[in-house]
């Protein structure tokens, strides 16, 4: 059988948490789009999604929007499907017709929900706008104007606006302020850098917390700084005593804690406090995702190229520290400076150097879909796309795992 993988992007509500994923099947070929135009296509990934994921692992208790055709819904194995777990997206209908519009009250008496994408809005598309739960738009395709005229059109309509391509801050404000209700996009991983921002004293507890270790200097100065936060503290503890470490006896003491965790392993805990620092439901914060995802495809990308351990071990940081800037809102040169972080790190982040740069930008390359990029980057360390690929999806399925240890 043809391999199939899976990729998804955040779909984001208004205070940036996530709520549900895009499911992007792709194989390994020239054209990932191929995969989402035909029915057969689609059949063999939904069996596949199926048979060899377990879907808890890919969407946890949001929701899955799957592409789909009207042809498709119309057959048995969308049944197969949780219905209260997955919306079926449904894109570049031209015109309805009684064939689309009966497909679509068919499965949403069945408990589906539905989405419309790249539709052209006119009055005669009524009958659709009546029946569907979800629209996305584009926002690339439009002006500033057209946008607003055509949310205000949809807004007669009891349908939820998710705008897509949202790529920088300024584009979700200004989306928010006309009413969408979701976004995609990585606009998250871009804030404004804000030079005078002051960090609060858990953050700064925090950075001071991974330069130490960075630096190995004496467990107990970073004991020290953890004795001052309570929760610090408790999340430390609770860390080193899940399942990830597989004591054979509970450890009760800080001290203890540092020591088994060792240098390498309180830096990957102190960056991820820094991303979960934001407050609210962790496993709904794109950023902590996104940090995590990408540290373990770096391991796993790593490990296919080299057996140093330390290597290994390192490229782990490198793709956790990438989204740094994105916390601490501050330049990402000032962030790695004052971690004293030794050049191979600093050069793979800042100017995608060495192979953990390079498979640093294949990763990158990825999550914006530029897979002729990620393919050069590849190349560079003797890898192809489908190892890439295939990293994406065990990474997904290890945050899943990861988060219910938290």
């Amino acid at each position: 059988m043809k391999e199939v993988y899976l990729g998804r992007q955040p779909i984001l509500d208004r205070d940036i948490k996530i709520i549900g994923y895009e499911l992007l099947f792709r194989d390994k070929e020239d054209n990932f789009a191929v995969i989402k135009d035909s029915i057969e296509a689609t059949a063999r990934v939904i069996m596949n999604l199926l048979t060899y994921m377990d879907f808890k692992e890919v969407i946890d208790n949001k929701l899955g929007f799957i592409n789909v055709t009207p042809e498709f819904i119309e057959g048995e194995l969308i049944d197969l499907l949780p219905e209260n777990r997955i919306v079926l997206e449904i894109s570049n209908i031209e015109r309805v017709n009684k064939f689309v519009l009966d497909s679509i009250i068919k499965v949403k008496e069945k408990g589906y929900k539905i989405a419309l994408d790249n539709v052209r809005f006119t009055e005669l598309i009524t009958p659709l706008l009546q029946n569907v739960d979800y629209i996305k738009l584009n926002i690339k395709n439009f002006n500033d104007i057209q946008l607003k005229e055509v949310v205000d059109f949809l807004k007669r309509y009891s349908v939820k606006l998710i705008a897509v391509k949202v790529e920088t801050e300024k584009d979700f404000l200004f989306t928010k302020e006309l009413g969408f209700d979701y976004f995609q996009g990585f606009f998250f991983e871009r804030p404004t850098i804000k030079r005078e921002k002051k960090l609060s004293s858990y953050k700064v507890a925090l950075l001071n917390i991974l330069r130490l270790a960075i630096l190995e200097k004496d467990i107990n100065d970073i004991e020290k700084i953890i004795k001052g936060y309570p929760d610090l503290a408790y999340k430390l503890l609770r860390y080193v005593n899940s399942p990830f470490f597989y004591l054979r006896n509970r450890i009760s003491t800080m001290k203890q804690a540092l020591s088994i965790l060792g240098y390498t392993n309180i830096q990957k805990w102190a960056i991820l406090q820094l991303f979960a620092s934001e407050g609210g439901d962790i496993k709904s914060n794109p950023l902590l995702e996104r940090a995590v995802i990408r540290g373990k495809m770096m391991e796993i990308l790593t490990s296919k190229i080299t057996s140093n351990i330390n290597k290994i071990e390192k490229s782990y940081i490198v793709g956790m520290l990438s989204l740094l800037d994105a916390v601490l809102h501050r330049p990402i040169e000032d962030i790695l400076e004052g971690l004293y972080l030794d050049n191979e790190i600093k050069q793979a982040i800042l100017e995608n150097k060495g192979d953990l740069g390079n498979i640093l930008g294949s990763i990158v390359s990825l999550e914006k879909d530029q897979i002729d990029t990620a393919k050069d980057y590849l190349k560079n360390v003797n890898l192809g796309i489908e190892d890439l690929l295939s990293a994406e999806l065990e990474a997904i399925t290890f945050y899943e795992n990861f988060m219910e240890t938290q």
